[in-house]
């Protein structure tokens, strides 16, 4: 079951959907991509497959995006530094600490700044086809949160090249291409990127 509940970060509101899992083994925070919303993560089936996994999934809605009020606290930059604290309001707002991060293309620029500044929150991230590699890209070779990179064989947004530089600034991570899938790998090829995440999980626990 998918409950849809709010709660209140930097004086609005922010939408958020989640559906907990009866094994509570760590929690994950869904991002989502700059065209979509909480919603789409519903499609692929995305709240069934984690919670079956053992994972509480948590997917807010942006400010500005889906049902979530704009807040200028939380407006854009080229370096997403306000996005992030986001993630921390958010997950704060919620009582969650030490959760995995999944963030595409928007949301991964979100989710590598919020593993730049506040790496105690994140115990583990996942990126998809990620925006914002090159103006983060001194700060990525200091971290040491462990990583999932995707890129789809035929992502036409972001350059595939951009998921390889990733790779050789973040120490502790590794880079997978979705073959046959464009952009948003996880629409195209919902099950190449569900199998990757789960291995991802696994990996994390041991």
């Amino acid at each position: 079951m998918i409950d849809e509940k709010y709660t209140v970060i930097g004086g609005s509101k922010v939408f958020y959907r989640t559906s907990t899992s009866q094994d509570h083994r760590g929690s994950v925070i869904l991002l989502h991509g700059r065209s979509f919303s909480s919603k789409d993560w519903v499609g692929i089936k995305t709240f069934e497959i984690l919670t079956g996994l053992g994972y509480d999934v948590y997917a807010p809605d942006y400010p500005g995006f889906g049902n979530s009020p704009a807040n200028p606290a939380y407006g854009f930059s080229r370096d997403f530094r306000n996005s992030s604290r986001f993630v921390l309001d958010f997950s704060g707002s919620i009582g969650l600490l030490g959760f995995t991060l999944v963030g595409p293309s928007m949301g991964g620029g979100i989710t590598l700044r919020t593993i730049i500044d506040y790496p105690d929150i994140v115990s583990s991230a996942i990126v998809i086809g990620s925006s914002g590699v090159d103006p983060m890209r001194d700060e990525l070779s200091k971290v040491d949160v462990p990583l999932l990179i995707l890129w789809g064989e035929f992502d036409d947004v972001i350059k595939k090249e951009d998921g390889t530089t990733l790779k050789n600034l973040v120490r502790n991570s590794e880079l997978k291409i979705i073959q046959g899938a464009t952009h948003p790998v996880y629409i195209d090829n919902p099950a190449a990127f569900f199998d990757e995440v789960k291995k991802f999980l696994q990996s994390q626990k041991n």
